[in-house]
């Protein structure tokens, strides 16, 4: 079946990875796909030469994940806009179910979740823990009842994107995922989860940084509908979590 729908993948030296996604997305009858490059250096703009449905926004320089993913719904223009990694983290067979789910609920936003019943993570363990705190912060402090606000996994609908698009101070980065579910969340967006089994990168390097985990957690502290309690617990998280990126990378 096809659907008015498009997918947009930020990409930075993603080369390797997009040159087997953009195929199987094209599998699963997905009309046009947005690749928005932050001037990846691995040849990466080569790729457009080679698929027909493929089309490439170069941009001149690291400018963060939730701009792109901005600049590619902007480009799109389809009633529906697909947001999803190039690392096959997010699986491309997901996203016609996650499109049917948007189009039957009348959903402005599905939300690809690991945490919802029959999602599942493969990620590291500490990453698994890490992720698993985020969420169960955000949901307490935001009161919004959802399991997880952090993925990058999503269907959005044209009505959500026009609104996102409209948002010129939507943080960027990894904090920017749970900022944009905020907003559509208390805006009367209907949004829904989608459960997907989320597997680890096997090829290129993680765009998740130290500085983006800390940037969440200052996200939610700051914000005025946080619970008190919520603090403490934040900054001891944020400590657990620098002596866990620690680990991972000297030991």
């Amino acid at each position: 079946m096809q659907y008015n729908a498009s997918v947009v993948i930020p990409a930075l030296n993603e080369k390797n990875n997009l040159s087997r996604l953009i195929p199987a997305l094209e599998k699963n009858n997905i009309a046009s796909i947005y690749i928005i490059d932050d001037k990846s250096t691995d040849g990466t703009s080569e790729l457009v030469q080679n698929f027909n449905n493929a089309h490439f926004l170069l941009r001149n320089g690291r400018l963060g994940l939730i701009s792109a993913e901005i600049d590619g719904m902007r480009l799109s223009g389809t009633d529906y806009v697909v947001v999803m990694d190039a690392d096959f983290s997010h699986n491309p067979d997901d996203v016609p179910g996650m499109i049917r789910q948007a189009i039957d609920t009348s959903s402005d936003l599905v939300i690809g979740s690991r945490y919802t019943d029959n999602g599942i993570t493969n990620d590291e363990f500490i990453r698994k823990i890490i992720s698993r705190i985020a969420n169960i912060i955000f949901r307490l402090s935001f009161d919004i009842d959802l399991y997880d606000c952090t993925s990058g996994f999503r269907v959005y609908s044209r009505k959500a994107c026009d609104f996102i698009g409209k948002q010129v101070d939507i943080e960027n980065g990894y904090v920017g995922q749970v900022d944009i579910v905020n907003r559509l969340a208390h805006n009367g967006f209907k949004i829904t989860e989608y459960p997907v089994v989320f597997v680890k990168r096997t090829e290129g390097k993680s765009k998740l940084k130290m500085r983006e985990i800390v940037n969440f957690f200052l996200f939610v502290i700051y914000n005025k509908k946080i619970f008190r309690p919520i603090i403490s617990m934040s900054a001891l998280v944020i400590l657990i979590i620098v002596i866990s990126f620690f680990i991972i990378r000297f030991v």
